[in-house]
Formats: structure tokens, C-alpha cells, sequence
């Protein structure tokens, strides 16, 4: 007896009550054996036969349904009479020397019957307080690092478009075909450039050549007056000839170079002049 005392001293101290949860089990059990065998009996009601003789059937079924229902609940019964012993005895006892630890409800009456508990609660709400700033102001934090996240994905994101829509520009086989025939002809043009500089030079080189060989049989000529008339002609011919030429070569706009200036071609008309009034 002082053992059971003990038991209820603690399930009371606890807030427990094992017999009332016991009890509910018992009535859950009753309650779903009943509902079976209710459910058997209205199977079996005329109106779910169908037949003509369902009435007699249905009468006859009665007896034997609830015959069957106290056999299976005095069976149950007892069976549920051992588990509640069980539970009473092995499962839902307090051990000896059980002590249950103090919760913060006690800490907090025994706190507040000490002169320093507002204090030490005021100390707690700031420190409270406290954490929380610091926890929105690493809230505000992660924020501007996932915006940031987000803004390097959508960058990304438009990258890969853009770089898949060339990769697939540069897969079209016609484009590789123009891109393949582009690269086949630089050599070529290359080549051709190099033509074309090489003669500009030497074109180059024989029209100054001309020119400064006009310039000297003019000198003679202002030296000698009425000498070398034929020689001059011959000179300035060839020269006209030579500038002809080099306009012709030199003309493409793909090479940039000096041509003739329009002061040596005016000197060459000239003397061309003096050379027929002589």
C-alpha cells in the first residue's frame, strides 16, 4: 500500500493519470467491436439481400450474429483485463527512488521569490534583444549575398544563351563553308599585296629615277640653248610613258602609296612645251 501510495504521490505530481488512459483504450476497443458487428447485421438486412425470403434470413441471422458478438467479447474481454494488469504493473509504474527533475517553471518561482529577479530578467531581455539585431543584421546580410547570387546566375544564364546561339551559328555548314573559303583566300591575298607593293616600289623608284634624269637635261638645257631638243623629247616621252604606267598599277584602292605629284607632272608638261616651241 505505501508503494501504491508513493506511485500516486508521483503520477499526481507528474499530471499523470494511466487509469484514465487505460479506460479510453478499453472504450476505443468496445466501441470498434460493436461498429464490426453492426456493420455484419446490416449487410445482412432485406433490403441488402434482395431476395424474397431475405426477411426469414435476415431474422435468422440476428441471433447467430450477436451469439458470435458475446463469444468474441468475453474472449476480449479478458484478454484486455490482462493487458491492463500489465500495463498497471510493468509499463505505466513510477520506479523506487524516482525523482523528477525541476522544469524552468520551477526555476523561474524560485528565481522570483529572490530579490534579483528583475534584474537578471531585464539582463536576459537585452541580451535577447540583442541577438536578434544581430540575427537581422545577418538576415540583411545573406539577402544582399542571394541578390548578388541571383544577379551572377541571370548574367550566366544570358552568357550561356549567347554562347550556345554562336556554337550553334558556327555548327551551320554554310557558315563553316565561308568561314573555310575566308581563311583559304588570305594566303592569296596576302600574296597578292605583296605583288603589288613590290611593283608599286619599283614603279616608284623609275618615275623619280625619270623624273630627277628631267630635271638634269633641263639644267643642260638652260646650260646649252638649241642643243639636245631631240634627246629632252625622247626623255620626256618615256617619262610620260613610265607615269602612265604607274598611275595605271598603282590606281587599286587597296594600296596606299605616293603617287606622282601634280608639281612634277606640271614640270614635265612644261619642258614637253619648250622642247616642241624649239
Amino acid at each position: 500500500m505505501e508503494g501504491d501510495g508513493e506511485t500516486s504521490a508521483a503520477e499526481a505530481a507528474l499530471g499523470l493519470s494511466p487509469q484514465t488512459f487505460i479506460n479510453e483504450v478499453l472504450n476505443f476497443v468496445d466501441d470498434v467491436c460493436f461498429q464490426a458487428f453492426e456493420y455484419c447485421l446490416q449487410e445482412g438486412a432485406p433490403t441488402a439481400v434482395g431476395a424474397a425470403t431475405a426477411t426469414n434470413k435476415a431474422e435468422e441471422l440476428k441471433p447467430g450474429v450477436n451469439e458470435i458478438h458475446h463469444l468474441v467479447k468475453d474472449v476480449l474481454d479478458k484478454r484486455m483485463n490482462n493487458w491492463e494488469m500489465y500495463c498497471l504493473r510493468k509499463c505505466l509504474t513510477v520506479p523506487e527512488g524516482f525523482v523528477a527533475p525541476e522544469d524552468d517553471n520551477s526555476s523561474a518561482m524560485v528565481l522570483h521569490k529572490d530579490g534579483n529577479s528583475d534584474s537578471e530578467l531585464d539582463a536576459e531581455l537585452n541580451s535577447l534583444r540583442k541577438k536578434l539585431a544581430d540575427a537581422n543584421k545577418e538576415s540583411e546580410e545573406l539577402q544582399r549575398e542571394i541578390s548578388s547570387l541571383e544577379r551572377q546566375t541571370t548574367y550566366k544564364s544570358n552568357l550561356n544563351s549567347s554562347i550556345a546561339e554562336v556554337l550553334k551559328l558556327f555548327e551551320d555548314k554554310s557558315v563553316q563553308e565561308n568561314i573555310q573559303a575566308i581563311a583559304n583566300t588570305i594566303p592569296k591575298l596576302h600574296q597578292k599585296m605583296k605583288v603589288m607593293k613590290r611593283k608599286k616600289v619599283e614603279l616608284e623608284a623609275m618615275v623619280g629615277q625619270n623624273v630627277w634624269n628631267v630635271n638634269c637635261l633641263r639644267d643642260q638645257k638652260r646650260l646649252a640653248p638649241g642643243k639636245g631638243s631631240t634627246v629632252i623629247f625622247l626623255w620626256i616621252s618615256s617619262l610620260l610613258s613610265c607615269v602612265s604606267m604607274a598611275q595605271t598599277l598603282i590606281s587599286p584602292p587597296c594600296l596606299t602609296g605616293s603617287a606622282p605629284s601634280t608639281e612634277d607632272m606640271q614640270e614635265v608638261n612644261a619642258a614637253v612645251n619648250d622642247s616642241w616651241k624649239e
